[in-house]
């Protein structure tokens, strides 16, 4: 049911008229022609009407900010089929935020109680994030279940090992590999008992301030215990932190974050890590995570780190780095979305296939286990695995300089 606000109530998407207005209807946001791709957007690809299409989303807005319709059901239904993928940003001709302007009516619809409801439901309730503080709704004392050492929990230390709900929880071996290689290259580290969700759920569901409150808790947790960096294996609790949180706080954060990726590629560069030949050898594909990409700009890191490792060739999909297609994982699609999601997934999956690799290798626990669960249902050959995985088993030798 929705909630009944005052008639008039301010909206966010009213003080975005300016971008809405400068959408020029080109249709950039539609396809990747060049590429032989005719689209770009895994909700459009799924429901095939415009009105889920980032062109067909301002449309929508155009209509709101210019009072012709109002939030409803329908539009919710739109809006949060969003996967935050940002290829229709990223292409934008008009180089317009395509993904501000849509946040804002995410929190206009979760302010009027316009939240689709299995997302809300996957939110909410007894043991919901509010109470559990992770999206899988485990007890918080597991967040240490996969066994960091007992000497390396809340104690001072300069470098943060941010773990995550799906390294802690769902994908721990995510979790004991990026402490291997914090342990591999002499980092002086913690992890902390207490750390809450990084509070990007909220930020899907249009929950701002929600948002906001687990972000200064972790950030109090930072300076108890003297943090100077943040190291994440999730590119989407990292986006937060480097992309939302200051906007979110109003203030620059206190600490450096970094994805342990750009950690191992810049000893790597230098020589300071060596891997042994993968045995036997293997064709290697790489899938680009939107937030890790487009996001954040990391395309390179982890290819030059693949690309060191004997043994291996790295083949591409043909849609690669800025262009590549969303694994159909990301904006909590899959609580609400399940064709979305398992249509992006088969479609990426395929295209992997078709590169002629033995190995699909990604960066990302939500990208992982969407294509762990599109390989079981397709019954697909090729491997899957994260790229933490893969240096740890085939790292040498470290060199502390």
């Amino acid at each position: 049911m929705a909630n009944e606000l005052p008639k008039g109530a301010p909206r966010r998407i009213d003080a975005l008229k300016p971008i809405v207005y400068q959408c020029n209807r080109c249709a950039n946001c539609f396809d990747l022609s060049w590429l032989g791709q005719y689209n770009k957007c895994p909700a459009y690809k799924a429901r095939k009407f415009e009105s889920y299409l980032s062109r067909g989303k301002f449309n929508i807005a155009r209509a709101l900010v210019d009072g012709v319709i109002d939030y409803d059901q329908d539009i919710a239904e739109r809006v949060f089929s969003c996967a935050e993928c940002r290829a229709c940003a990223e292409h934008c001709f008009k180089f317009l935020d395509t993904i501000e302007v849509f946040a804002a009516m995410k929190a206009d619809l979760a302010e009027r109680g316009l939240v689709p409801q299995r997302l809300q439901e996957g939110l909410g309730g007894p043991d919901g994030l509010d109470v559990t503080h992770n999206i899988y709704r485990a007890p918080h004392k597991e967040r240490l279940a996969w066994g960091p050492a007992p000497e390396r929990v809340d104690r001072p230390a300069e470098t943060v090992f941010y773990v995550g709900c799906s390294s802690a929880f769902v994908r721990q071996n995510m979790a004991i590999d990026t402490a291997a290689l914090l342990d591999r290259i002499g980092a002086d580290y913690t992890v902390l008992s207490d750390e809450w969700c990084c509070g990007h759920p909220y930020l899907a569901a249009g929950q701002p301030e929600k948002a906001r409150q687990v972000l200064e808790h972790n950030l109090s947790l930072f300076r108890q215990v003297g943090a100077k960096r943040v190291v994440f294996n999730c590119p989407g609790c990292l986006k937060v932190f480097r992309k939302d949180m200051p906007a979110l706080l109003g203030e620059s954060l206190p600490v450096r974050p970094v994805h342990v990726l750009e950690e191992i590629a810049h000893r790597v560069a230098e020589g300071r890590l060596r891997f042994k030949p993968l045995v036997p050898k293997a064709k290697v594909v790489y899938h680009d995570s939107c937030t890790l990409g487009r996001w954040l700009g990391i395309y390179e890191a982890p290819r030059e780190i693949i690309r060191a490792i004997p043994g291996v060739t790295l083949v591409e999909m043909a849609r690669n780095r800025r262009d590549a297609y969303c694994c159909g994982a990301g904006g909590m699609i899959r609580f609400h979305y399940d064709d979305i999601a398992s249509e992006a997934g088969a479609d990426r999956l395929r295209e992997a296939e078709a590169s002629g690799a033995n190995l699909l290798v990604t960066s990302c626990p939500a990208c992982l286990m969407q294509f762990q669960q599109t390989r079981n249902r397709l019954r697909s050959s090729l491997q899957v695995m994260d790229i933490t995985e893969l240096i740890v088993r085939q790292l040498e030798r470290t060199e502390y300089i």
